[in-house]
């Protein structure tokens, strides 16, 4: 499973979990959450493309030797 689709499935999931132990929620308090959701899927998907980036870094800069 790449990481975009992890993070995808783990937005999902709680989106679903907070729906669900959120009781009946208007539709501000749903597009706030997703929203909420979605900025916290973004920063994830940035903390994992900085890791791939500085790990490919180590490896050009290792082959190179």
């Amino acid at each position: 499973m790449t990481p975009k689709a992890k993070v995808l499935a783990l937005t999902a999931t709680a989106l679903f979990g907070a729906s669900l132990l959120g009781g009946c929620a208007t539709d501000q308090q749903a597009r706030d959450m997703a929203m909420d959701a979605l900025n916290k899927a973004n920063a994830a998907q940035a903390c994992c493309d900085a890791n791939q980036a500085r790990i490919d870094r180590m490896y050009q800069k290792i082959m190179s030797k």
